[in-house]
C-alpha cells in the first residue's frame, strides 16, 4: 500500500478514505485487455487481437464477487462484469473462427450454449464452428434445439442473422468469417433455381365429389390466412379420403406452384412411416442434398420448416395414425397449405377445416356404380343398380370393387351381381384381385383390445344391429356404463355409427352397419374355428371356458339367429 502520493500501489489513502485504483485489479484489467482486444480485432490485427482477449478471460476464477457480501450496489456489478465476460467470449468465438480455430471453438462454446440457451450470439458461432469442421449436421441441430427453446419460452422465432446463417448451411454453402459482422458472412454464392416437386398421385377420373369438396378448396385458397392452411379428411376405412384429397390436390395445383408433395404415412398398416423418415422423403424431394440431411426428427423437421419459407408448397399427408404421426410434418408459412387424411379423429391439432368422410348418398352410390362398371351395363337395370348400392352399403370402396367385377363379367348382369352380394360370402364377392373390403375393416379391428374384439364380434350375430348400452349390458351382465363405454370405444374405431346421440336427446343409439356386420360374423367363425382348433389339439372342451366369457353365448346366437 502506498501513501498518499503513492502510484505503484492498488490502494491509496486519500483525505478520508481510501482511492482504489481501477487499472490494477483484475476487473479493470480485464476491461482494458477487452477494449484493446476489440480494437485489435476491427483493425484486422487478429493475431494480437486473440493474445488480448486471451488475457482477459485469464483473468476469470469463478464468478465475479463470490467472496464478497451481496448487496444491490455488488450485485449489478456482479451482473455488469458478467455480461462483460459473455461479451469477452463471444469475440474470442470471432476471432478463432477467423483465424481457422474451428475445433476449439466448437469446444469453447458447447458448454457455454448449454448453459445460455437464449444466448443467440453463441449458437451462431457454434453453428459456424460446427459447419466449418465439416459437422453441418450437428450445426442444424443446434439451431433446431435453439428455435424449440425460443418458440417454448418467449414464443419468438431466431433473429434474421442466424435464420441467414442457418439457410447458408442448409444449403452447404462456405461462410466467410469477416470482422465486419458479429455473424459470419455467408459468401454471395446464387443458389441454384429452385425445383418444386410433384408427386401427386395420378387423379381419379370418376370422382364423385362431396359437399365437402368447395369448403376445403375456399379453407385452401383463402389468401387472408395469416398461418399454414391445414385441412384433414377423417373416416373410417373405405369412404374415400385419399381419392377425394388427390383429386383436391390436382384442382389445387394452380394455387401452389412451388410443388405438391405427397407422402403415404400408412398409419393403417402394421408399419407405418416413421416422422423422421416422412421428413426424410419430403426434404429430398426438396432438392435438399442426402448427405446433408440432419439427425432426427426435430431437426429435420426444422429443416423442412425453413426450406419451405415464401414457398406456396402443398403437401398431402395420407393415412395418418394420429396427430403426433404429422405434428412435425407441417410447414410454418402462411403460404404454404396440408391435406391430411386418417382414419382418426385428429380433434387436438388446429385445423383451419376438418371434414368427416361417411358413406355416400343414394344417388351418389348409384352414380358411383354407373362410372365404374360402365353406364351401358348399369343403365337398363337401374333397380338392381340400387340394390347393388344399398349392399355395398353405399361405401365408395365397395361401390368400385363391384363395378370392377361387373365390368370384368361381360356375361354377367347387374342382377347377377345383386344375387352374388345378397348371398353369406358377400366379403369374398367384394374382392377383386388385391382389393378387398375387408381392408376398411382389418385395421380398426386389430387395434382394438381383446375384450372389445369380442364384443364386435358378438354383436355381428344381431339383427337389425342396433344398440343401447342398456341392450348390451343385459347381454353382457355388465353395467351400463361399462357396456356403454365398450360401444363408445368401438364407434371411436369407426367399427359402429351413432345414429341417435345429440346432447338432451337420450341416450346413444350405435348401429352395426351391414358389410362391418359381415366383417364380425366373419371373424367370430374364424377365430372359433381356430379356438376349436387349438382346443381339439389339447384335448380340452371348447364352450365355456373360463377365459373366453362370449365364446358360448356368441356361438349359440349365430347359430339361432342366422
Amino acid at each position: 500500500m502506498t501513501g498518499p502520493t503513492g502510484d505503484d500501489g492498488v490502494i491509496s489513502t486519500q483525505p478520508g478514505a481510501y482511492r482504489l485504483a481501477p487499472e490494477q485489479v483484475d476487473a479493470g484489467q480485464f476491461e482494458q485487455l477487452l477494449a484493446a482486444g476489440s480494437r485489435d480485432y476491427e483493425k484486422g490485427f487478429l493475431d494480437a487481437a486473440a493474445s488480448q482477449l486471451d488475457q482477459a478471460l485469464n483473468l476469470w476464477e469463478g464468478e465475479a464477487f463470490t467472496d464478497v457480501a451481496a448487496g444491490e450496489c455488488v450485485a449489478a456489478e456482479a451482473r455488469r462484469l458478467t455480461e462483460l465476460r459473455l461479451v469477452a467470449q463471444e469475440r474470442q468465438a470471432e476471432v478463432m473462427l477467423a483465424l481457422g480455430a474451428h475445433t476449439d471453438v466448437v469446444t469453447a462454446l458447447k458448454p457455454l450454449v448449454e448453459h445460455h440457451p437464449l444466448r443467440e450470439t453463441l449458437h451462431g458461432h457454434l453453428m459456424a464452428a460446427l459447419h466449418s469442421s465439416g459437422r453441418t449436421a450437428e450445426a442444424l441441430a443446434v439451431y433446431a434445439g435453439l428455435r424449440s427453446t425460443l418458440a417454448e419460452e418467449l414464443g419468438t422465432e431466431p433473429s434474421p442473422q442466424l435464420r441467414t446463417l442457418h439457410r447458408a448451411l442448409l444449403e452447404r454453402r462456405p461462410l466467410d468469417t469477416g470482422r465486419t459482422t458479429v455473424w459470419p458472412r455467408v459468401q454471395a454464392v446464387p443458389s441454384a433455381e429452385w425445383a418444386g416437386p410433384s408427386q401427386l398421385p395420378h387423379d381419379t377420373p370418376d370422382l364423385v365429389p362431396s359437399g365437402s369438396m368447395n369448403p376445403l378448396l375456399r379453407a385452401l385458397t383463402d389468401d387472408a390466412r395469416t398461418t399454414t392452411a391445414l385441412t384433414a379428411i377423417t373416416g373410417h376405412g373405405g369412404t374415400g379420403k385419399t381419392t377425394a384429397a388427390v383429386h383436391l390436390a390436382h384442382r389445387l395445383r394452380p394455387s401452389f406452384p412451388d410443388g405438391q408433395l405427397f407422402v403415404d404415412l400408412r398409419g393403417s398398416r402394421p408399419d407405418p412411416t416413421d416422422s423422421a423418415d416422412a421428413l426424410a422423403q419430403m426434404l429430398l424431394a426438396l432438392g435438399h442434398p442426402p448427405s446433408a440431411l440432419p439427425d432426427g426428427v426435430e431437426a429435420r423437421a426444422a429443416c423442412f420448416r425453413d426450406r419451405l419459407k415464401g414457398r406456396r408448397v402443398l403437401t398431402v399427408l395420407d393415412d395418418a395414425t394420429d396427430e403426433a404421426h404429422v405434428r412435425h410434418l407441417l410447414p410454418g408459412n402462411p403460404e404454404s397449405a396440408v391435406i391430411v387424411t386418417s382414419r382418426s379423429w385428429l380433434t387436438s391439432l388446429p385445423f383451419t377445416l376438418r371434414v368427416e368422410h361417411d358413406r355416400m348418398s343414394p344417388h351418389q352410390a348409384v352414380l358411383l356404380f354407373h362410372r365404374t362398371a360402365g353406364a351401358d351395363r348399369t343403365g337398363p337395370e337401374p333397380a338392381a343398380s340400387q340394390e347393388v348400392a344399398r349392399l355395398c352399403d353405399y361405401l365408395p370402396s365397395a361401390l368400385r370393387i363391384a363395378g370392377a367385377r361387373l365390368a370384368a363379367r361381360p356375361h354377367w348382369t347387374v342382377a347377377d351381381l345383386v344375387r352374388r352380394l345378397s348371398g353369406h360370402k358377400i366379403l369374398d364377392e367384394l374382392t377383386h384381385g388385391s382389393q378387398s373390403v375387408r381392408c376398411c375393416f382389418e385395421p380398426a379391428y386389430n387395434w382394438l383390445a381383446e375384450e372389445d374384439r369380442r364384443l364386435f364380434r358378438a354383436l355381428g350375430a344381431y339383427e337389425p344391429g342396433l344398440f343401447t348400452g342398456a341392450s348390451v349390458a343385459a347381454m353382457l351382465s355388465r353395467s351400463r356404463t361399462d357396456a356403454t363405454e365398450a360401444l363408445e370405444r368401438l364407434a371411436e374405431a369407426r367399427l359402429l355409427s351413432v345414429v341417435h346421440g345429440r346432447p338432451g336427446q337420450g341416450r346413444p343409439l350405435f348401429q352395426l352397419r351391414g358389410l362391418a356386420a359381415a366383417y364380425a360374423r366373419e371373424r367370430a367363425v374364424t377365430e372359433t374355428a381356430g379356438t376349436e382348433s387349438g382346443a381339439a389339439g389339447a384335448g380340452r372342451p371348447t364352450e365355456g371356458r373360463p377365459d373366453d366369457p362370449y365364446a358360448s353365448r356368441h356361438l349359440h346366437v349365430i347359430g339361432g339367429n342366422r
